[in-house]
């Protein structure tokens, strides 16, 4: 897996006259088209953020009523500079699985839902990368998806990079 990407953090040194609107199409767009590793990565996190998370007590999940589109931007950023970090740092034991899958993994395992350590495994190598990546998950902490007053997906570790 490559991590071809900018620094999440050049977007808030946006060109004059650019608005955060375009920004966040721009990435949704990069997301959608999954033409770079980290993009595919981050669509299955996402996806698996919102397949995962409930609602309410009534356990209506929220990929029932929203989708990435309706992700904030500064969450979307939030979450593609964790997401690169991630892949920077684990490049070689994300070899084992496709990009989105491990994307998806990472959230699961991340809140301790287990993800990693499920995958079937044809060798030690592959084993011990799933525990690797088991570990680097779970040092990144617990983070929740929920709605905000303003209708939008916020990530409660969200920061304003913006």
């Amino acid at each position: 897996m490559t991590t071809e990407t900018a620094s999440a953090l050049e977007t808030r040194y946006l060109p004059k006259g650019r608005r955060l609107g375009s920004v966040h199409r721009e990435i949704l767009h990069y997301i959608n088209s999954g033409e770079t590793a980290l993009f595919r990565f981050l669509r299955g996190y996402l996806n698996a953020a919102s397949l995962w998370t409930s609602r309410d007590d009534n356990e209506e999940y929220l990929d029932a009523t929203h989708t990435i589109e309706d992700i904030a931007i500064a969450s979307l950023v939030s979450a593609w500079a964790e997401c690169s970090q991630f892949c920077r740092e684990c490049a070689t034991d994300l070899t084992h699985l496709d990009d989105e899958r491990n994307g998806h993994d990472f959230w699961l395992t991340r809140n301790h839902h287990g993800s990693y350590w499920d995958e079937p495994v044809n060798d030690e190598l592959a084993e011990f990368a799933m525990q690797q990546l088991t570990r680097a998950s779970e040092s990144y902490g617990e983070v929740d998806l929920h709605i905000g007053d303003d209708r939008k997906l916020h990530f409660s570790n969200e920061r304003s990079f913006i």
